[in-house]
């Protein structure tokens, strides 16, 4: 028999928690246009670990679930390397958020030319079929 997480909402009504275990496919608008990735998700309660792969590299993510929201960081190499730290809402088959990078060879990021933008690191993430 499976087990079924149950999340409570403020009105007290229990609701299924989202089942993020398994692949997805991201999309995210950086400040060079759309870029692509690959995350295979897995969940244990609160925290998330998985991986993040683009077409150069792959490398693990971790995070955590607090009900339908969730967040996770991922290490890319860049040149040049820096952090990205990816935080949204589940719904349904779907995922959607911002992504902040973190830092840039250990210094804050400002963005491309030391401005920063809203409009970029909004991400998308859809589920794959098994």
């Amino acid at each position: 028999m499976a087990a079924v997480a149950v999340l409570l909402t403020a009105a007290g009504c229990a609701r299924p928690a989202p089942e993020l275990a398994g692949q997805w496919q991201l999309a995210w608008q950086g400040r060079i246009g759309t870029e692509h990735a690959t995350l295979l998700l897995q969940p244990r309660g609160q925290v998330l670990n998985g991986s993040f792969r683009t077409a150069q590299s792959s490398v693990p993510l971790s995070g955590s679930v607090h009900g339908q929201e969730l967040s996770f960081e991922v290490a890319l190499a860049g040149p040049p390397s820096y952090r990205v730290r990816f935080s949204g809402t589940v719904q349904g088959d779907r995922i959607g958020g911002q992504a902040q990078p973190q830092e840039v060879d250990g210094r804050a990021f400002a963005g491309h030319g030391g401005e920063v933008s809203q409009h970029y690191y909004t991400w998308t993430a859809v589920r794959v079929a098994p």
